[in-house]
């Protein structure tokens, strides 16, 4: 079982059947506001389509080919974020995410990428880890730029949204890269 404790009131943990109920609530109330960016929310219409999510993202866990986690805040289910795949061959994954509209601007989206990015890179031993991102969506953009990610690229017309296509935006950090990002920002904890 996946559980990773980010601060005393913040953990990732592995979504279980468990979650379905306030997974789904969670993804109701949030609905409009994660439409504009996210199609998965026109297909989640009752507990089970959150149900077969979690089925679905617990046998990704069991093949080994990443994990979707919930993001609890003060014990309440406020997002999710997870590893779309793990490319063996080629040691890469990729990670997304999503908040429930309540839980927005509380910095739980970007320590939980730190967490993901640290337990990619050091417990999974990916060497690359990619975010896309739909040109437009500011918000999401702004994170892996603040975990040091670089901006590597536009892919034109990249993405399905709703009834138009969106042009994605593809950032990328290595382990390398991390590994100074982390050692430059203790340095100046210590100064």
């Amino acid at each position: 079982m996946f559980k990773y404790d980010i601060s005393e009131n913040t953990y990732l943990k592995l979504l279980d059947l468990n979650d379905a109920e306030e997974l789904f609530a969670l993804t109701d109330r949030s609905r409009d506001m994660l439409r504009e960016w996210l199609l998965f929310v026109d297909n989640v219409k009752t507990v089970k389509d959150t149900e077969r999510f979690i089925q679905d993202a617990m046998q990704q866990y069991a093949d080994n080919n990443g994990l979707q986690a919930g993001i609890y805040y003060e014990g309440k289910l406020a997002g999710v974020i997870g590893y779309h795949q793990i490319n063996k061959e080629h040691n890469w994954t990729s990670i997304g995410y999503w908040l429930g509209s309540d839980f927005v601007g509380k910095g739980l989206v970007t320590n939980s990428m730190r967490a993901f990015i640290d337990y990619a890179f050091n417990y999974l031993k990916v060497h690359r880890i990619e975010v896309r991102v739909a040109v437009g969506n500011i918000r999401s953009r702004t994170i892996p730029k603040i975990l040091g990610f670089n901006e590597e690229g536009r892919l034109r017309e990249a993405e399905w949204l709703h009834d138009h296509h969106v042009d994605q935006v593809v950032y990328g950090l290595t382990a390398t890269e991390w590994r100074k990002i982390k050692a430059s920002s203790e340095e100046k904890v210590t100064l």
